[in-house]
């Protein structure tokens, strides 16, 4: 009895043992992997950033100027075509009667009016010798008059005719590309009221973009009070990356904010030599803003926004994460630049926000600034 006593005992404390040593590797396991980065102040420039769409600078629907059927077609959607470029044609037999008809009203008018200066010149004649009354002079040279102005009316619609007949040729007005609106072969315009084609421009290229009242007045600030002069502009595209194709200018500026948003609306042009952008892409339109002395910046990827607040967990001595508040400045590359909430020194989780709450003790592994800014955002 007291030897199965005893083998009891041991067996509970052996267990006990395992159920600690359990324990203790769950405590360890509690431990997320998740990198971090100390904040360090610098100087640096603010840089603004603003979402802007990019819109065509120009953007028109191509209609024809006469009426017909379309017979020929030479380009389709999506196509690029240069100013001049032939786009339809439209059926021309009408037109070319026309103009033939035309050509012999003035053959007709012409020789009407040949015929009446030869007679108003033989009757002046006739009266310089008093041959016949002077009323007959008189009476021809209005006649001729009236044959000039047949004739001239003549011409002036035979070249109403040609410019139909040349207008059954529908030419891009500018360089740019066509959308997939374009009608099919086959199709009965009507002059002035089919579109055939819309055509946007797209080198240069606007991307237009709002800024809110305090962003304004700071924008005139940075740019000696003058919204027209926002220069040296750079677009980031929807894939993080910095657009190279050159910088952009502000060109046109709403001189009062928009009602319903409270913003104000910009157009700046960018050059767009390789056609990259197109109308409709969404990019960020960045600004450089005043320089500032040691400012503290943060990797803008480790920032959590909720509602209208953003914050970053900082890690304590002991590894335990705590949320903290924060308020933004502007960007500059891959780091924002933080007025308030943070301190020098303190360390910041970066990776793994998803896996960390307060009071979550973690396993940090240090970024450098280097490893952040050649890291893909």
């Amino acid at each position: 009895m007291k030897f199965r006593y005893s083998r009891m005992l041991a067996v509970l404390a052996v267990s006990a043992l395992l159920v600690a040593g359990c324990g203790s590797q769950q405590q360890t396991a509690q431990d997320v992997a998740v990198n971090s980065y100390k904040v360090m102040s610098e100087n640096t420039q603010l840089n603004n950033t603003y979402t802007g769409t990019v819109i065509a600078e120009n953007s028109v629907a191509v209609h024809a100027r006469v009426t017909g059927y379309v017979v020929e077609k030479y380009v389709k959607g999506g196509e690029q075509v240069v100013e001049g470029q032939p786009l339809y044609r439209i059926d021309s037999r009408q037109y070319e009667s026309n103009v033939a008809s035309a050509e012999a009203n003035v053959a007709k008018a012409d020789a009407d009016l040949k015929n009446s200066e030869i007679d108003l010149n033989r009757y002046q004649i006739l009266a310089n010798q008093d041959a016949i009354a002077r009323q007959r002079v008189d009476t021809q040279r209005s006649a001729t008059e009236q044959a000039r102005a047949v004739y001239e009316a003549q011409q002036a619609a035979l070249k109403i005719a040609q410019d139909n007949l040349g207008d059954t040729i529908v030419y891009a007005p500018y360089s740019g590309t066509l959308r997939m609106d374009d009608v099919d072969l086959g199709t009965f315009v009507t002059a002035g009221s089919t579109t055939l084609v819309t055509i946007d421009s797209i080198d240069p290229i606007f991307v237009e973009f709002s800024m809110t009242e305090p962003e304004y007045l700071e924008f005139m600030a940075n740019n000696a009070g003058d919204e027209n002069s926002g220069t040296n502009l750079k677009l980031i595209l929807a894939n993080g990356e910095e657009y190279k194709g050159g910088v952009g200018a502000v060109v046109q500026a709403a001189k009062s904010l928009d009602n319903s948003t409270g913003k104000l609306v910009l157009k700046a042009s960018f050059p767009n030599p390789d056609h990259l952008l197109l109308p409709n892409m969404y990019a960020t339109v960045v600004s450089p803003g005043a320089p500032l002395t040691n400012a503290l910046l943060i990797p803008t990827r480790s920032i959590q926004q909720i509602m209208d607040k953003n914050f970053v967990f900082v890690i304590g001595a002991d590894g335990t994460v705590t949320q903290k508040a924060v308020e933004l400045g502007g960007t500059s590359g891959a780091f924002t630049i933080i007025k308030s909430g943070l301190a020098e020194g303190d360390e910041i989780v970066v990776d793994g926000l998803t896996k960390v709450r307060n009071g979550v003790k973690v396993q940090a592994q240090p970024l450098t600034k280097s490893q952040l800014e050649s890291a893909k955002q």
